[in-house]
């Protein structure tokens, strides 16, 4: 089973790679890809003007056209922009600490309440399941630095459940991320058995990491993910 690579970034977005570059490498592996460059007020994809550009870009190329927008920040583009995607990715980037304050996932700033920082998550992925569009979840489960030490205990079989059954719910497909290697293989058994479909993605920024799906091919395979539960972009 080939597996695609649906979340790849150009430089579009903070990717060093252009749509054309990917492209090429593409078809010289035999990869089907997808770009999901970040569509957010923290990158260059951040109004009306810059989606068209990226979408013209992508599709010229004849990659899939996706983009990931950051949860819990307003979607810088008009809704019937959304609507070309072939598909849309959301990754939650940021959550409340159990004091308030904002954490980005990717800071090395320690977390006074893990479990409250974890609660504050699902409530944000929930939220946005219920009143936003979305058909993938990107690299979910994954913690700041300073708590992915603390995974199994804060990611308890009870919120991996939730999480799972939400997704489910609202036919939300959750990510096997090559590049953060999660959900781990425990957490992953409970989605599988609770009925949720999985994408997989690279989220790859550099050429060193293109197409870098060893952790996805390993998991499915361990834990025989059937083929009719990975997702799969809809073709006209």
């Amino acid at each position: 089973m080939e597996l695609p690579d649906l979340h790849v970034h150009s430089t579009h977005s903070d990717g060093e790679m252009t749509v054309a570059e990917i492209a090429r490498l593409a078809r010289k592996r035999g990869v089907t890809a997808a770009i999901a460059d970040h569509l957010s007020p923290y990158h260059m994809l951040y109004d009306d003007d810059a989606f068209d550009a990226y979408e013209r870009d992508v599709q010229r190329h004849g990659l899939y056209l996706s983009a990931e927008y950051c949860i819990g920040e307003t979607i810088p583009v008009t809704p019937d922009r959304l609507d070309r995607l072939d598909f849309l990715t959301g990754g939650l980037h940021a959550a409340p600490d159990g004091t308030g304050e904002k954490v980005f996932f990717w800071s090395d700033k320690d977390v006074t309440d893990a479990n409250a920082f974890v609660e504050n998550y699902f409530n944000r992925i929930r939220e946005t399941f219920e009143n936003e569009p979305i058909d993938v979840l990107a690299h979910p489960t994954y913690l700041p630095l300073r708590l992915m030490g603390h995974y199994d205990e804060t990611w308890t079989e009870d919120r991996v459940r939730r999480l799972a059954e939400l997704a489910v719910e609202h036919g939300v497909a959750l990510e096997i991320s090559g590049r953060w290697r999660v959900p781990r293989p425990q957490a992953l058994e409970i989605c599988l058995g609770a009925g949720a479909t999985f994408s997989t993605g690279s989220d790859a920024h550099h050429a060193s990491n293109l197409f870098d799906l060893e952790y996805p091919y390993l998991v499915i395979d361990e834990l025989g993910i059937p083929e009719d539960r990975l997702f799969r972009p809809a073709t006209d």
